[in-house]
């Protein structure tokens, strides 16, 4: 009975060292997981953030602000190119504009002194017709031939034309901002083609007018002898033909001088208007 007891009394014995030390591993972790050590580990573990909440909004705005610095710089050197380059129309329009004013003064110098020639020939040739008319030229044909030779010439005028050309042949006639300078310009332009028209029309009819020829002893004439000398057979059968003829001309050379004298009319005017519109100096 004392042996089933002792027994008993073991067993209570192992059981009890089982349970104490049959999983000290647990008991460990089981003694490790106090309320402090909770807290800390709970305190150290970081929050996992939501997509959009202030970290990463604070680097959508960063990249925001990168595209906004690019897109002003972008900008802002599109507008100083096209300022630059409207400065460089601005000074290429005053370029032209200048070389404009130089080429109508040269035009007007030119064209004044032509006038000055075309009318000394025209009164020439009025001189001329006067005796062709008098019934004493058959006889003393001597100041009719000096009148007609004297004044058989044309006087010449070119336009210096070349910056009007270039600027509409290279399509730069947009420069000129000023409309109401443009217009006159062209209106210039116009003038001259005119002019130039009936300038080829009275070269053309030039070679007609040297058949004096046939209506003057030329030989004798030229010997300047001071002495009489009479139309030529053939001169006095075409002395009314060659009135006809040289009263033509005269008249044709009118034309040329009127048209000429609207060139020097325009350009003169042009130059002024152009002057005050752009404030050059006169």
């Amino acid at each position: 009975m004392e042996d089933e007891n002792n027994h008993g009394d073991k067993n209570q014995d192992n059981l009890e060292d089982n349970q104490n030390n049959g999983n000290p591993g647990k008991r460990i972790k089981e003694d490790n997981s106090s309320p402090e050590i909770k807290t800390e580990e709970s305190q150290n573990k970081k929050p996992i953030l939501p997509l959009f909440q202030k970290g990463h909004s604070k680097k959508i705005g960063h990249y925001f602000f990168e595209f906004l610095m690019l897109f002003l710089a972008v900008f802002c050197g599109f507008i100083a190119e096209n300022w630059r380059g409207k400065l460089q129309e601005h000074q290429r329009e005053k370029d032209f504009i200048t070389s404009i004013v130089e080429d109508l003064k040269s035009d007007t110098l030119k064209s004044n002194r032509t006038l000055t020639q075309l009318r000394r020939i025209r009164s020439g040739l009025d001189s001329a017709l006067t005796e062709l008319a008098s019934p004493g030229v058959i006889k003393n044909s001597n100041k009719a031939f000096l009148l007609w030779s004297k004044n058989m010439g044309l006087e010449v005028f070119v336009s210096n034309d070349r910056t009007i050309q270039q600027l509409k042949n290279s399509g730069e006639l947009r420069l000129i901002r000023n409309k109401a300078v443009s217009d006159r310009i062209m209106d210039y332009d116009q003038t001259l083609k005119k002019y130039y028209v009936q300038s080829n029309l009275m070269y053309s009819a030039l070679r007609d007018m040297t058949n004096y020829s046939q209506l003057f002893d030329v030989i004798k004439l030229n010997k300047k002898d001071n002495i009489p000398v009479p139309l030529t057979e053939e001169g006095k059968k075409l002395l009314n033909q060659s009135y006809a003829n040289l009263e033509l001309w005269n008249k044709g050379l009118t034309g040329l001088i009127s048209w000429l004298q609207e060139v020097h009319n325009e350009g003169t005017s042009l130059v002024i208007f152009i002057q005050k519109e752009y404030h050059l100096e006169r």
